[in-house]
C-alpha cells in the first residue's frame, strides 16, 4: 500500500490579491482582480466561461478533445451583420434608383404627349400654306418674248454718230444664255457705251407667281437698290435716281460720280423694262482735266435713245 505523501505547500499568497499580469486582457481593467479560478492552486474555470488560462491547451480538461477558442467566432458574427446591413443599404438605393427612373420615363412621356397635343391644336387652328405650286406659272404668257434682238445692230447709226462722235470701235461680247440676251460695246475717246438686252424666264424663284414678267420685274427691282446703294466692293458712290417717262413700260436713270487719280468719271445708267424684256444701258464720259466733260443731260438723252432704239426693234 502506498502511502500518501504530504500535501502539496499551499501558496502563501492570499486568495483574492492582485497579481500583476503581462498582458492585456480586454475582459478585465489594470485595476480589477483575477477571478477565483484565476489564481494558482485553484481548479481551472468551468468550460465555456470567458478565456483559456494562459499557458493551457484549448480544451474542457478532458483527453482527446479540444474546444476552439469562443474568441474569433465573435468578429465573424459581427462581419456577417455588418455585411448584412451593407447588402440591404445597397437593395435599398437601387430600389430607389428604379423608382426614379420609372418616375422620370413616366413623366418625359406626359410631357411629349402635352407637346404634341399643343401642336395638334396649333396646326388645327393655323393650318399649313398650301404649295406655291398650286398657282406657279411655268410657261410663257401671251405677249412675252422668248428672244431679244441684237443690240450692236439696234442702236442706230444716228444715235451714235450724236453721241459717240468720231473714230468708235465695237465689241461684242459673247452671251451665254443665248437668244434670249444680248450684248454690245461702244468705246470712244473719252466715252463708252454699253448695251444689254434681256429676256427673262418662268421661273420658280422668282417673285409674285414665278412668271417670266414676274423674273423682268425681280430683276428690275434689284438693278434699282443696287445703284442706290452700291455693293462695297464696287467702290462706287450712290446713285441719284430720277424717273423716265414714254419708255417700255417702266424705266428710270441713276447717276455716279466717281473721282479716282485726278480723273473725274460721270455714270449714267437706264434702264427700261417691256413685260418680261430688260434693257440696261450704261454711257460713261471721263474728264481728265485737260478735255471738259461731258454734261450730264447729254449722258442722260444718249442712254435713253440707245434703249428706245432696241425697245424699238422687239418682236
Amino acid at each position: 500500500m502506498v502511502q500518501q505523501g504530504p500535501p502539496p505547500p499551499r501558496s502563501s499568497r492570499a486568495p483574492g490579491r492582485r497579481m500583476e499580469r503581462p498582458w492585456q486582457d480586454e475582459d478585465y481593467g489594470d485595476d480589477e482582480e483575477y477571478p477565483p479560478w484565476a489564481a494558482p492552486g485553484t481548479p481551472a474555470r468551468p468550460a465555456g466561461h470567458g478565456r483559456r488560462e494562459l499557458g493551457k491547451p484549448a480544451g474542457d480538461g478532458r483527453p482527446g478533445r479540444s474546444r476552439a477558442v469562443r474568441g474569433p467566432a465573435r468578429p465573424r458574427a459581427r462581419t456577417s451583420a455588418r455585411t448584412s446591413r451593407a447588402g440591404s443599404r445597397v437593395s435599398a438605393g437601387r430600389s430607389r434608383r428604379a423608382r426614379r427612373l420609372i418616375w422620370g420615363g413616366a413623366l418625359a412621356v406626359v410631357v411629349v404627349i402635352a407637346v404634341a397635343v399643343v401642336a395638334g391644336l396649333a396646326l388645327a387652328r393655323h393650318p399649313a400654306p398650301r404649295p406655291r405650286t398650286a398657282g406657279l406659272v411655268t410657261t410663257f404668257q401671251p405677249g412675252e418674248f422668248r428672244s431679244v434682238p441684237s443690240t450692236c445692230s439696234s442702236v442706230s447709226t444716228a444715235t451714235l454718230g450724236q453721241y459717240l462722235p468720231g473714230r468708235r470701235q465695237i465689241v461684242r461680247p459673247h452671251s451665254l444664255f443665248g437668244a434670249a440676251q444680248s450684248l454690245c460695246d461702244w468705246t470712244q475717246a473719252t466715252r463708252w457705251l454699253d448695251v444689254t438686252a434681256q429676256a427673262y424666264t418662268p421661273s420658280g424663284l422668282a417673285p409674285g407667281n414665278g412668271s417670266a414678267t414676274e423674273s423682268a420685274v425681280g430683276a428690275y427691282q434689284q438693278a434699282r437698290a443696287n445703284l442706290s446703294r452700291p455693293p462695297r466692293k464696287t467702290h462706287l458712290p450712290r446713285a441719284t435716281l430720277t424717273a423716265v417717262s414714254g419708255l417700255g413700260q417702266s424705266a428710270f436713270a441713276g447717276l455716279q460720280v466717281a473721282h479716282t487719280a485726278g480723273a473725274t468719271t460721270d455714270i449714267l445708267t437706264v434702264l427700261a423694262r417691256q413685260r418680261n424684256v430688260l434693257v440696261t444701258v450704261v454711257f460713261e464720259a471721263t474728264s481728265n482735266g485737260r478735255a471738259g466733260s461731258v454734261p450730264a443731260a447729254e449722258l442722260r438723252a444718249g442712254a435713253i435713245a440707245a434703249a428706245r432704239d432696241i425697245l424699238a426693234r422687239l418682236r
